[in-house]
């Protein structure tokens, strides 16, 4: 299993989510009011909510099953199946939440934004599923350029609409149709090819429900766990503490979510191939590897944006900056727990076809968040939300490793997790001894900071080859070797 050589090949899927991703938290907290970016959080968040609810088991579905359809020689009937119950799910769904909306006694410039959100979400199912389809076949190259291209008109779209328009912070998520609509344009063709000869079949569909419903439910309970606080902020506290919150928590999660779902798109697809092809013992190497590699990449990542959340201010807007940061380290080491339950552990609920457990795994954690929010808030304010969120994340993990080795016994890289966690340690010593007095917090500091740490780590993970690090850089550095003697030939 190539991962250096996987992991570059996702790398421009991964390079457009961070220009998105810190692009709006730059751009809309200073051309979007407080309150209008705690609205603007209120109705992403509900975006995803919407979508994981409706269709997130139609995405599962076409990941989990592509590789069997493909091996039983079924593709077309596989691909029409999902595509059909998408249309008419996307429409239905879509529409039941929009007069759901209707009825809600909520001010218009709520209902404006969370309306265009629930809107985009039927566009989302249709193109998501192209691009699992893609990503399960190894299709690489046609999903990292159809789906970066897709990130950044709809991001352009939205900052453009909000520059120019009166929909404030509902433009941004019609500037999401809009990029949905031209991705769509391109790839459904394309999708609609490979259904030829195909029929929807209802006993494909019932089995994609039977086994991605599970999913859909426990993914929403999941980010009810991620996000619920945001929802209690805006209640008790008001619009402006939400988009302090949510600001700060996505300026140091964001980046963590966004390395985890690079690796997960390098690695999913593999094992779930390989487990079909051989079963466990055959898919047994690369999870371990996958989560060495998970470790290796994410656990520094944390551990920095905890130490320069103060220096990395300066990207936010004022009028949200000084509370934002104060959230920040806490949010980061959660956010890396987080990540490991939700891509990692949680893997083998998947691997394994038992994914009904994943239900019963989140529901004490999102109970315990949620009562520790509405009791911490009134008191501790929003490092009250961060410290339930912490205890959430915390019950999360152990559950999840407790009850998902009884279905999987999914490799535990106890090993490389010291190593990695020693060359952290190092590289903390190495940023806290600094001299503090010529590195006032901003922009210089946190270059600086951030290569000493770096280097730093980097180097120490050479030394004693962290998690394997030393095969890994080489294969990536030979397939960009290889790249760059296949131009001229070109």
């Amino acid at each position: 299993m190539k991962m250096g050589r996987t992991l570059l090949a996702y790398l421009p899927v991964n390079l457009a989510n961070v220009v998105v991703s810190f692009g709006l938290i730059v751009l809309l907290t200073r051309l979007l009011s407080p309150e209008e970016f705690g609205r603007y959080a209120v109705a992403m968040i509900t975006l995803q909510f919407v979508h994981m609810a409706a269709f997130t088991w139609l995405e599962a579905s076409m990941a989990r099953f592509q590789a069997r359809a493909e091996r039983q020689g079924d593709l077309a009937s596989h691909l029409r199946t999902l595509y059909v119950m998408a249309a008419v799910s996307g429409c239905g769904m879509v529409m039941a939440f929009l007069a759901l909306l209707f009825a809600l006694p909520l001010a218009t410039p709520m209902k404006t934004a969370l309306g265009f959100a629930i809107g985009s979400a039927g566009l989302q199912v249709v193109f998501n599923i192209g691009m699992e389809a893609h990503r399960a076949s190894h299709r690489v190259a046609r999903y990292s350029l159809t789906y970066s291209v897709q990130t950044l008109l709809s991001f352009s779209a939205g900052i453009a609409l909000v520059l120019f328009t009166p929909l404030r912070e509902a433009g941004p998520f019609l500037g999401i149709a809009i990029g949905l609509c031209l991705g769509l344009a391109v790839d459904l063709p394309f999708m609609l090819k490979r259904q030829a000869g195909g029929r929807f079949q209802a006993d494909k569909a019932k089995r994609y429900a039977a086994y991605g419903f599970p999913i859909c439910f426990s993914l929403v309970l999941g980010y009810a766990l991620n996000t619920s606080d945001v929802y209690i902020i805006a209640a008790m506290m008001g619009d402006a503490p939400a988009g302090q919150y949510n600001a700060g928590y996505n300026l140091a999660n964001r980046p963590l979510d966004m390395l985890f779902i690079w690796i997960s798109m390098a690695m999913t697809p593999a094992a779930v191939t390989a487990y079909e092809k051989g079963g466990f013992d055959k898919s047994q190497p690369i999870m371990r590897s996958y989560g060495s590699t998970l470790l290796w990449v994410t656990m520094p990542a944390a551990i920095g944006i905890a130490l320069v959340a103060e220096d990395a201010g300066f990207i936010l807007g004022e009028g949200v900056r000084a509370e934002a940061v104060t959230v920040m380290p806490l949010i980061a080491i959660a956010g890396l727990i987080n990540g490991v339950v939700t891509y990692y552990v949680q893997r083998a609920f998947m691997l394994s076809g038992k994914t009904r457990e994943i239900i019963w795994v989140m529901v004490p954690p999102l109970v315990l968040n949620i009562g520790l929010n509405i009791l911490l808030i009134p008191d501790f304010g929003l490092m009250g939300a961060v410290a339930a969120t912490l205890a959430g994340y915390a019950a999360a993990l152990i559950l999840s490793v407790a009850v998902s080795r009884r279905h999987y016994p999914l490799p535990l890289p106890v090993r490389e997790a010291l190593e990695v966690l020693l060359a952290c340690g190092i590289m903390t010593v190495a940023i806290l001894t600094l001299p503090s007095d010529n590195l006032e917090p901003g922009a210089f500091s946190l270059i600086v900071k951030a290569l000493v740490g770096a280097f730093t780590y980097i180097t120490v993970c050479l030394m004693i080859d962290a998690a394997g690090c030393q095969r890994l850089i080489g294969q990536a550095g030979r397939c960009y070797r290889r790249r760059n003697l296949a131009e001229p030939a070109k």
